[in-house]
C-alpha cells in the first residue's frame, strides 16, 4: 500500500535532523538522512517500475515518487489536461507498489504551477473580489513588520489576480488533480509571485486541501523565492549576517502564516543540470533558515531541494527531501542510446528482437540502478528496519 499523508509525516518525523535521541542528544550530522523524491515522467511505467524495485531492494528504503504538473499534462488526454494524467499515474504507481512489495513509498504532486502574475484574465464577480480583498488584507496585516511596504496599486493587482477567472480555473484543476492522485505531499509552484500575494495564495490553497478536499494529513509544500526552471541560468547570491537573519525571519513568518508542511527556497541549485554541471549548496542558509523555522513554529518543516541532479553534494538532514529528475532521464536515455547504437542495423531491418521490449526493460534497469545510487547518497538505502523501529516507539 502507498503511504498516505499521515504515514509520510511519520517518515519525516524519523528523518527530522532536530530530533532528540532517547539519550537526550541531537543525532550526529554523519547519521542524518534525506528522503529521496524521484520524479517520474511519461511513459510512467518505465520509471515507476524502476523506482519501486529500487525501494524494495535489500532491506527496503523509504521513497517519494513524484509527478510534476507538466508530466501529468503530457500523459493526459491533451496538452491542457493534467487530471487524466493524474488518474493514469495513480494507477501505474499502485500497480508497481503492489508488484514490487515496496513498503514505504509515497506519492507527491510536484511543481503545480499557478497562473502567471500579473494575470490577463480580468476580475471575477463581486463575491470573488470581496474574498480576494479579505485574503490580501489579512496577509498584509500578518506580514506587517516582516515584509516591506506594498503600494495600493500593487495590492489592487493582487486582488485582481486572486479574483480572476484564471485563478478560479487553477483551483478547480488543482483540486481535481489532487483528488485523482491522492498525494501524500503536494507542491504549489509560486516562485514568480510577490511575497504578500504568495502568502495569501498559499494559505488559500492549503485551506482548500485541508477543508473542502478533506485531505487534512496531506503535506503541502510552499515555495518562497525562485528555485529555478530547467534551462535557466543560476543567478544566486549568498546572504550573511543581518541579511540572512532577515531572510530566515521572512521564511519562518511565511510558514507560520500559511501553515505549510514543507518549504523550498533558493540555496543555489539549478534545474536540468548536465553531467558536468555542479552547484555548491548554501549550507549556511539552510542551517540558519531551518533552525529559525523550527524555533518560530515549534515544528519540523522539511526543506525540499529542487534541482538535486546538479548538487555538488547533499546536505543530509537539513535537506529533508531531495528532488531528482534529470539524473533518471539521462540514465534511461543513455541506456536506450547504447542499445540502439549496438543494434541499429537490426532495428532498421525490422528484427523483432532488436525492436522489442528489451529496449525498455533495459532503460528501466538503468533507472533502478540510478535510484539505488541516489538512495545511498541520501543515506536511506536499506533503512526500513530502522524506520520501523522508530515508528514502533512513537
Amino acid at each position: 500500500m502507498l503511504l498516505d499523508g499521515r504515514g509520510l509525516r511519520q517518515v519525516f518525523a524519523w528523518q527530522n535532523p532536530f530530533r532528540e535521541t532517547a539519550a537526550g542528544r541531537s543525532e550526529k550530522a554523519a547519521d542524518r538522512v534525506t528522503v529521496l523524491g524521484a520524479n517520474a515522467n511519461f511513459p510512467f511505467e518505465l520509471q515507476v517500475r524502476a523506482f519501486c524495485r529500487a525501494a524494495a531492494e535489500g532491506r527496503g528504503s523509504p521513497l517519494v515518487i513524484q509527478f510534476s504538473h507538466n508530466a501529468l499534462k503530457v500523459a493526459g488526454q491533451d496538452s491542457r489536461s493534467a487530471v487524466s494524467g493524474a488518474r493514469l499515474a495513480a494507477a501505474v504507481l499502485r500497480h508497481w507498489v503492489e508488484e514490487s512489495g515496496a513498503r514505504f513509498v509515497a506519492v507527491a504532486l510536484d511543481h503545480y504551477r499557478v497562473p502567471a502574475y500579473p494575470g490577463t484574465g480580468g476580475q471575477g464577480g463581486g463575491r470573488a473580489v470581496r474574498m480576494a480583498r479579505a485574503a490580501v488584507d489579512d496577509a498584509v496585516e500578518a506580514c506587517r513588520g516582516v515584509l516591506g511596504a506594498v503600494s495600493d496599486r500593487e495590492l489592487r493587482s493582487y486582488v485582481d489576480y486572486l479574483s480572476s477567472p484564471a485563478y478560479a480555473g487553477f483551483k478547480r484543476e488543482f483540486a481535481a488533480v489532487v483528488m485523482s492522485l491522492q498525494p501524500a505531499w503536494a507542491m504549489v509552484d509560486t516562485e514568480r509571485l510577490p511575497p504578500v500575494l504568495n502568502c495569501a495564495l498559499t494559505r488559500d490553497v492549503i485551506e482548500l486541501v485541508r477543508g473542502p478536499l478533506g485531505l487534512g494529513e496531506t503535506m503541502v509544500e510552499a515555495e518562497y523565492g525562485a528555485t529555478g526552471s530547467a534551462g535557466e541560468a543560476v543567478d544566486y547570491r549568498a546572504l550573511r549576517g543581518e541579511e540572512l537573519a532577515r531572510f530566515a525571519e521572512e521564511v519562518a513568518s511565511f510558514i507560520g502564516y500559511t501553515g505549510a508542511d514543507g518549504i523550498s527556497y533558493p540555496i543555489g541549485m539549478g534545474h536540468g543540470a548536465r553531467r558536468a554541471e555542479r552547484h555548491e549548496p548554501d549550507e549556511e542558509r539552510l542551517r540558519v533558515v531551518q533552525r529559525r523555522i523550527h524555533e518560530v513554529t515549534g515544528r519540523y518543516v522539511p526543506f525540499a531541494q529542487h534541482g538535486g541532479t546538479g548538487a555538488a553534494r547533499l546536505v543530509r538532514g537539513l535537506v529533508g527531501k531531495n528532488n531528482v529528475n534529470t539524473h533518471f532521464l539521462v540514465a534511461a536515455a543513455n541506456r536506450l542510446a547504447d542499445r540502439v547504437e549496438a543494434d541499429l542495423e537490426s532495428i532498421r531491418a525490422g528484427v523483432k528482437g532488436a525492436c522489442g521490449t528489451d529496449l525498455y526493460t533495459a532503460a528501466s534497469e538503468a533507472v533502478r540502478e540510478a535510484t539505488v545510487e541516489k538512495l545511498r547518497e541520501a543515506g536511506t538505502f536499506g533503512t526500513v528496519p530502522e524506520l520501523e523501529a522508530f515508528l514502533e516507539g512513537v
